[in-house]
């Protein structure tokens, strides 16, 4: 059996391509989306249940946790069976949902022992609507309702129920509606408030330089979506935006609501400085990103990369090899390698997976304001 160290800790499967909503800002089928603007003529890729299989079998030995993800995750085919493989090896697994098939899956999510749903919510009823698509706020509060109380009839405390909101243009004035008039806070477990990633034009040239120069890869098609110019944010408003989201914590911690700041501080310089693409002004600043070490995404092609959504970085395809065998190998070395001389990629700054693993901010709870 592998050692503990020689296997990924953290892996996301990225399950299906396939998406009911259409969010604008969504990087996969949104505005500016890789699927969006996928002139190939295929179909969204679902990842096979073979392959899926293989996959929690050869990491029983080290439990790990688990990231269902998508598109939408509660689209794909043998979401129940899959769960019940992951949760009879002893890990953790949780996703991310629009929320709008939630009522249909919430007897099945409580009965399997499914850890954790995390709601994406971007405002009250008309905000939310405008950014994700007509009614699917109605349904993502009917899937919060119905799990929470299919989870209340069975006695039990999982699936923890998580909010998330990600602030844009067309939200950033709608915290407080939704969290101090809107929501009954007493069903949600979790909230996390996050900025939208992104990249500027120029960090997305010099990856691609990374990319072809490191690995031989010429692929633009995951980077070039999240491409966004600075300008593009600069009608939000940093103090209300700020003064908004202190509000909300202030209300969260009167409860006693577990949350979380991407970034961790959500003053008004640190926001302005995000917004602008001036991270190195910014407060919260990291000298390195953990991920490299211990998770990888698996895309519904079978196709395995050391980051999360910048897919154009592959490392190898589990149709053709092991995980330990890609997890272990030369080019996943090489990647580990670059990151201990260079700490960063061109693409990290604006990514939030890179406050998620920064040591400083373990404890998620302890964001700062």
């Amino acid at each position: 059996m592998l050692k503990d160290s020689s296997l990924p800790r953290n892996v996301t499967l990225h399950l299906t391509e396939n998406c009911n909503l259409r969010c604008k800002m969504c990087y996969f089928w949104g505005e500016t989306g890789t699927s969006s603007n996928n002139l190939s003529g295929k179909k969204p890729a679902v990842m096979d249940f073979e392959l899926a299989k293989k996959i929690i079998s050869e990491l029983s030995s080290v439990t790990p946790f688990y990231s269902l993800f998508g598109g939408e995750p509660l689209t794909y085919p043998f979401l129940e069976e899959l769960i019940i493989r992951i949760k009879k090896t002893g890990s953790i697994v949780d996703t991310p949902t629009n929320g709008t098939l939630l009522a249909k899956n919430a007897s099945m999510l409580v009965r399997t022992g499914f850890d954790s749903i995390r709601v994406s919510l971007d405002g009250p009823q008309d905000v939310n609507d405008i950014q994700r698509g007509k009614g699917s706020y109605a349904k993502a509060i009917k899937g919060i309702e119905t799990l929470y109380n299919e989870r209340e009839k069975a006695g039990k405390k999982k699936p923890t129920i998580s909010l998330i909101y990600t602030i844009t243009n067309d939200n950033y004035t709608s915290l407080e509606k939704l969290f101090l008039e809107d929501l009954d806070l007493n069903k949600i477990d979790w909230v996390t408030i996050q900025m939208q990633n992104f990249l500027t034009e120029s960090m997305g040239k010099s990856y691609a330089k990374f990319l072809k120069s490191e690995f031989g890869i010429s692929s633009d098609k995951y980077w070039k979506a999240m491409v966004r110019s600075p300008e593009d944010f600069a009608n939000i408003d940093t103090e209300e935006l700020s003064r908004q989201v202190k509000r909300v914590i202030a209300k969260l911690c009167s409860m006693h609501k577990n949350y979380l700041l991407l970034p961790p501080t959500f003053s008004q310089v640190n926001i302005k400085a995000y917004l602008g693409a001036k991270w190195e002004e910014m407060t919260d600043i990291y000298k390195t990103c953990l991920s490299p070490l211990t998770s990888i995404d698996i895309t519904a092609s079978g196709d395995v990369a050391p980051c999360h959504i910048f897919y154009d970085l592959v490392l190898g395809n589990l149709n053709e090899k092991k995980i330990c065998d890609i997890w272990n190998g030369d080019k996943f070395q090489k990647f580990r390698s670059y990151f201990s001389q260079y700490n960063l990629l061109p693409v990290c700054s604006g990514c939030c997976i890179l406050y998620l693993s920064g040591k400083k901010f373990r404890k998620l709870a302890k964001s700062k304001i």
